[in-house]
């Protein structure tokens, strides 16, 4: 499985802003969908999918050896979580339990289909980075 495209999404950076001035809400959220349309971080702000599958992200952060930091958020997907079990984008959003569709990021990546009792491990990472 290769990404095929990624970015953060202007959705996204309003969030943040609005998180560094006690205004936002944080992402809780990871979900995984169906459509394979490349990233274009000004113009969608959540999964595209017919298929689409939230939970909880499960979000947490570490410290890396170069003392810089790595929010991440993960979960499992299962065989039947989408009915076509072919996942091809995951996101980071902002509420599992409501679906909120304003997404921190989406990416893309090549097709995985899901086989009976199959599941489908993902973890997608923010490493801020200063120059």
């Amino acid at each position: 499985m290769a990404l095929q495209t990624i970015a953060i999404l202007d959705v996204g950076k309003e969030n943040i802003t609005k998180l560094l001035t006690g205004f936002g809400e944080p992402y809780k959220g990871i979900g995984v969908g169906n459509d394979s349309t490349p990233v274009n971080q000004s113009t969608q702000e959540h999964l595209l999918g017919d298929e689409t599958c939230f939970k909880d992200g499960n979000a947490s952060y570490r410290i890396l050896e170069n003392n810089s930091y790595a929010a991440q958020w993960s979960n499992v997907f299962q065989y039947n979580d989408l009915p076509s079990n072919q996942l091809c984008e995951a996101a980071v959003s902002i509420n599992a339990s409501n679906q909120t569709t304003a997404c921190l990021l989406r990416c893309t990546f090549d097709p995985v289909i899901l086989g009976s009792g199959e599941q489908f491990s993902i973890t997608l990472q923010v490493i801020p980075i200063q120059p």
